[in-house]
């Protein structure tokens, strides 16, 4: 149901659905109006209270899931609680912190950052954390730089705007340690401030062209072109999650066996994929239970947010949990580290910056 769809509420129905929502969000239990009536609402009857919850229950905010129990909030109810709070999160200082310290990694290799991303994720929010890297053209490429090693192999490092890429590969042994610094100026001089989109397509072209110009420098420029397809392949489009099993703290997935089909879920990547990717999409994105169009996760909720480095999504991040999670708090931290990456242009900028 569309935001002007929905019933419109009297401040005090608003208050006392709020009330409800972020109870139950706390406690895991079915919303009772003596509840409501001593967490916030003192200066009403609890009949007056019931009255309301009725009401809120028949406009479909609230559910009873037995005859006589007390009511817990419907994708409706919690769609309408997200709407009000997102404009309006905010981050504590214990929790900037906590994503600094976090967030303050101790390499650059792309991989590695972007499991500590779902790591800091993770353990932010105490729910598991998917990141799904999708727009690995998108990244520009700052300098390339290849070692020649004592055991003959080569070193490649492609330093980009989000992180370095690295690989080791054998080589033929004509090429010399001065031919990898030659080739690490020439390539740097020709390849930076460009993407990695551009590389990939005009592959065949350049290598023809550093033939012609380069003689020699062709199969090292070659090598590079592998390292970056491997990587494509391999990372380019993959998704990292972590904290899977955060989900059985939550009372509602207590029981394994309830909890197997999103357990299945967040062990395919290709469902995850789908679930998460933000590429056409802007800013913090909620998806609620049965807006995801999928059994699994019809008590489920997604809270994602796209990557943005240089103007050009190359990630979204974000977390999966029951309908009943912190809304406000866990937007509020992925929209921190968001916002901490694209200020400073790439994870590793963000890494190795002076703490503010």
């Amino acid at each position: 149901m569309k935001d002007n769809q929905m019933p419109q509420l009297s401040p005090r129905k608003k208050q006392i659905l709020f009330s409800a929502i972020d109870n139950y969000i706390k406690q895991a239990s079915p919303i009772t109006s003596l509840l409501v009536q001593q967490t916030e609402m003192h200066d009403l009857s609890t009949a007056t209270i019931r009255n309301e919850l009725n009401t809120l229950e028949q406009m479909g905010y609230l559910k009873q899931l037995h005859t006589s129990s007390g009511r817990v909030p419907t994708t409706m109810g919690y769609r309408f609680f997200v709407n009000e709070i997102l404009n309006n999160t905010t981050v504590t200082k214990s929790e900037i912190a906590t994503v600094k310290d976090d967030m303050f990694m101790r390499t650059n290799n792309l991989s590695e950052i972007v499991k500590t991303i779902a790591d800091t994720v993770s353990k932010t929010t105490n729910y598991p954390a998917v990141v799904v890297f999708n727009g690995f053209d998108k990244l520009c490429v700052n300098s390339i730089k290849v070692f020649h090693l004592i055991s003959g192999q080569l070193l490649v490092l492609i330093e980009t705007n989000a992180g370095v890429i690295t690989n080791t590969i054998s080589a033929s042994t004509t090429i010399t340690k001065q031919d990898c610094e030659n080739a690490s100026k020439i390539f740097t001089d020709i390849f930076g401030g460009k993407n990695v989109e551009f590389l990939m397509s005009n592959a065949n072209e350049l290598s023809d062209r550093i033939h012609e110009v380069m003689r020699g420098y062709e199969e090292i420029f070659n090598l590079v072109v592998y390292v970056l397809e491997n990587y494509t392949k391999s990372s380019g489009s993959d998704v990292t999650s972590r904290g899977i099993v955060k989900l059985l703290n939550s009372p509602e997935y207590s029981n394994v066996d309830k909890a197997k089909d999103i357990l299945n879920i967040l062990d395919d990547k290709t469902q995850l994929k789908d679930i998460f990717d933000t590429s056409s999409e802007d800013g913090v994105i909620v998806k609620i239970g049965d807006e995801m169009n999928s059994p699994a996760l019809l008590n489920c909720a997604v809270i994602t947010t796209p990557i943005v480095i240089d103007g050009n999504k190359i990630a979204s991040v974000g977390i999966i949990g029951p309908e009943r999670i912190d809304y406000a708090n866990i937007a509020s931290a992925l929209k921190y580290i968001a916002d901490q990456i694209n200020t400073n242009r790439g994870f590793n900028n963000y890494n190795n910056r002076e703490d503010d």
